[in-house]
């Protein structure tokens, strides 16, 4: 069942953008309104319980051996125990409004540790942080140092 969501919501996203859906805007269109931006570790951890649970007889198993074996090379949590600690993290900054879900996401997925590159890379976090030096860079710490070690 969490295949079939996480495939649904990726077959989402291959239709053609409507004109009011901008991503560098934080405009991400209806489907992606409530929605939740999943991590590296996250997938991994939905995939592998996939396959533990007779994935190797699913039609599409190359893919998702395919996108296990890419979201555990990237991935920046190397267990649940460290995935769960940095999500509470991410949800006490969501809750006071410091960043949104998919911000936090690239922040993780892509593996960014310093304010300059996040803001080159994400541009709705240049207006939230413009005048609030160095608060950027200490929420990075913040999550970096929840890391797993590789």
């Amino acid at each position: 069942q969490s295949l079939s969501l996480l495939l649904a919501g990726a077959s989402g996203c291959l239709r053609k953008m409507d004109s009011k859906e901008d991503a560098a805007q934080l405009k991400l269109g209806e489907e992606f309104k409530d929605a939740r931006a999943l991590w590296n570790a996250e997938v991994a951890i939905i995939l592998e319980n996939v396959m533990e649970k007779g994935g190797s007889k699913l039609k599409n198993l190359a893919m998702v051996e395919d996108t296990l074996a890419y979201v555990t090379t990237f991935k920046n949590f190397r267990n649940k125990t460290d995935v769960r600690e940095a999500r509470k993290f991410a949800s006490e900054e969501l809750k006071k409004g410091v960043i949104e879900s998919f911000e936090m996401a690239v922040i993780n997925n892509c593996g960014i540790l310093n304010e300059e590159e996040a803001m080159e890379l994400i541009p709705t976090l240049n207006d939230k942080f413009q005048n609030r030096e160095g608060e950027l860079q200490n929420f990075l710490d913040q999550l970096t140092e929840r890391f797993s070690e590789s």
